[in-house]
């Protein structure tokens, strides 16, 4: 009796959830933004870590792509700047602090001067602090932005860039190993598993 509820337990988990297995063939531009952004599929993960809130997403060539492009899709466009971007593995880092208490930068800030160290710091030194692990190999960032937005907004995000050095790698670490994060360094790790492919139609 027990095998017979098993398999009809594990056939109402096929009939109910398809899609779990079937979520890697092509999607068009919208589908394939949403599956690249949801936290299930790995790409995407969050961590709290010494009172602040990492979100960390990887971004297939692809995906950056129809960012710049706004989703709009040119198959022979997309084929001559992805085999460019394919050389860098690009990831975005927002940071802010725990239950958004206060402005990340202005978190622990004393005074002007050291806002102004701390904006320093991670406009320019903070690439220094940040590395990948794959395949274990300990990459450096070699694209780094810090987007100083003029809005509200408490968190502040970064773009990286590491060397692309294996394709073949499913998955990546990034360590993060700055004392105005915390004395413990920060690891995370996404998964470049099954990543679908992009439909031109």
């Amino acid at each position: 009796m027990r095998v017979v509820s098993n398999f009809f337990g594990l056939l109402t988990v096929v009939i109910l959830f398809p899609g779990l297995s079937a979520c890697t063939g092509p999607l068009n531009a919208k589908d394939y933004i949403a599956w690249v952004r949801d936290h299930d599929n790995g790409l995407r993960v969050t961590r709290e870590a010494n009172n602040f809130v990492f979100d960390l997403q990887y971004q297939p060539a692809e995906y950056v792509w129809l960012q710049r492009n706004k989703g709009d899709i040119k198959r022979e466009e997309i084929r001559n700047d992805k085999s460019a971007m394919d050389e860098l593995q690009y990831y975005t880092l927002t940071i802010g602090v725990k239950d958004n208490l206060a402005d990340f930068v202005d978190y622990s800030v004393q005074s002007i001067n050291e806002k102004q160290e701390k904006l320093y710091y991670f406009s320019y030194g903070f690439q220094q602090d940040i590395k990948l692990e794959e395949n274990g190999r300990i990459l450096p960032c070699v694209l780094f932005h810090f987007e100083r937005t003029l809005d509200l907004k408490p968190t502040r995000t970064f773009v990286l860039g590491f060397e692309n050095t294996d394709e073949t790698a499913t998955e990546a670490k990034l360590i993060i190993d700055s004392d105005w994060l915390g004395s413990i360094p920060v690891k995370m790790k996404v998964s470049k598993e099954n990543i679908p492919t992009l439909s031109y139609d």
